[in-house]
């Protein structure tokens, strides 16, 4: 008795390694340019830079603040002990200072900064938005003390598309919106 046995031939095996190979050269290059992708993955890194002062701030009970330069497409993440030098970095230990653009840190690197709008109790626009013992948001005025906030947004772009992080007030929740 004979038994057969059934199996793909060697052409089969190519036509469907070609097929595999053109497919992957089409999709590829098309992924690795996405704008919204980067832009996406942008905006998660400024959303966790927001999470890290919120957390520390009650965790240390003294305020944090993100401190933002959109002209310089750059922020860094300061406490209210010394407003002007950066934390240190949790995992690499360096100042806690974030770049965008060509030369930037991971996550940011050929993005930019678009826009920072941090509104408090009056109708002037403010760079710096901190949080308190309780994790509110507050605004940094650098005179007076410190604002509640009542509205805030960072537009972070990639080529033509923009993502822009809003901050809730009172909780600050983040949450994300394409803007045209």
């Amino acid at each position: 008795m004979r038994r057969t046995c059934s199996a793909f031939t060697l052409i089969e095996v190519l036509v469907v390694v070609v097929i595999i190979g053109i497919a992957a050269a089409v999709v590829v290059p098309q992924m690795s340019s996405r704008d919204d992708l980067k832009a996406g993955a942008g905006v998660r890194v400024v959303m966790s830079d927001f999470m890290y002062a919120q957390n520390m701030a009650i965790t240390r009970q003294l305020r944090h603040y993100l401190v933002f330069d959109a002209a310089a497409g750059s922020y860094s993440v300061v406490s209210s002990a010394d407003m002007t030098t950066p934390v240190t970095h949790p995992v690499n230990r360096t100042p806690y200072t974030i770049t965008s653009g060509i030369n930037g840190s991971p996550g940011l690197k050929n993005l930019s900064i678009e826009s920072v709008s941090f509104k408090g109790t009056g109708s002037t626009v403010y760079t710096t938005i901190g949080f308190d013992e309780l994790g509110t948001p507050v605004i940094y005025t650098g005179g007076g003390p410190d604002q509640a906030l009542s509205s805030g947004t960072v537009t972070i772009r990639s080529g033509a598309y923009k993502l822009q992080i809003a901050i809730e007030p009172y909780t600050g929740q983040l949450s994300t919106a394409q803007v045209p």
